[in-house]
C-alpha cells in the first residue's frame, strides 16, 4: 500500500510540475529562445519580458504579467496563438511573425494564455502577402491557413462550413492575406463590425 500511495504522490507532482506557468515566467529581461516567444509589456519589443519555448502553453499567466502584453516577438519556426481569457478561452489571435503593437489585433493588454506551436513559418503562406496567387498548397497547408485567417479574423474556430474555404485556398492559390479578405466580406464578419 505504501508503494502505491508514493507512486500516486510522485505522478500528482508531475502533473502539478506540467501544469504550472510555461517556463517559470517573470518580468525581465531573458535570453531568448531558438524557437518559441518572447511577450513584452510595451509596444514595439519594449520594457520588461518573459519568453518561452516551442510546445509550450499556459492556461493563465501569472498575476502581475496578466492583461500586461502589448508585442510579441516569434524566433525559429514557432507560431503563437493567444487568448484574450483563460484556459485557452475568448477572442484569439495566431502570430507567427513578431508583432509589434497588439493594438492593432484588439488584444493589447488582454492576453491572459497563450500556445506556442512548433514548425510553422517560413515557407506556408500565414504572413499578410505571402505567395503569390496561384501556388499551391497541400490540404493540410490550406487547412492551417483557413483556421488561422478564422482566428485573425471572426475570432473563433473554424466549423464544418470553413471546408469550403479550404477549398478555395486550394483551388485559387489564395495567400493568408487574399484569404483573410474573403472572410471579411462574409456575413459573419459584417455582422460582427455593424455599428
Amino acid at each position: 500500500m505504501r508503494n502505491r500511495t508514493g507512486f500516486a504522490v510522485f505522478v500528482a507532482g508531475v502533473l502539478l510540475a506540467f501544469a504550472g506557468p510555461a517556463s517559470g515566467q517573470s518580468w525581465g529581461r531573458p535570453s531568448t529562445p531558438s524557437s518559441g516567444a518572447c511577450f513584452y509589456e510595451d509596444i514595439n519589443f519594449g520594457g520588461r519580458y518573459f519568453c518561452a519555448r516551442a510546445g509550450t502553453s499556459t492556461t493563465k499567466v501569472p498575476s502581475g504579467m496578466n492583461d500586461e502584453i502589448s508585442s510579441i516577438r516569434i524566433f525559429g519556426n514557432a507560431r503563437v496563438i493567444v487568448y484574450r481569457d483563460s484556459n485557452f478561452k475568448g477572442a484569439a489571435r495566431q502570430f507567427d511573425a513578431n508583432m509589434a503593437d497588439l493594438r492593432r489585433a484588439g488584444l493589447n493588454d488582454r492576453v491572459t494564455s497563450f500556445r506556442i506551436e512548433r514548425g510553422y513559418g517560413g515557407g506556408y503562406g500565414y504572413r499578410p502577402g505571402g505567395p503569390h496567387n496561384g501556388a499551391q498548397w497541400s490540404y493540410q497547408q490550406a487547412e492551417a491557413m483557413v483556421r488561422r485567417g478564422y482566428l485573425n479574423v471572426l475570432g473563433r474556430e473554424p466549423d464544418p462550413a470553413s471546408r469550403s474555404y479550404v477549398d478555395a485556398v486550394m483551388k485559387n492559390g489564395w495567400s493568408q492575406q487574399q484569404l483573410e479578405n474573403e472572410l471579411r466580406k462574409s456575413p459573419e464578419y459584417r455582422e460582427k463590425h455593424r455599428r
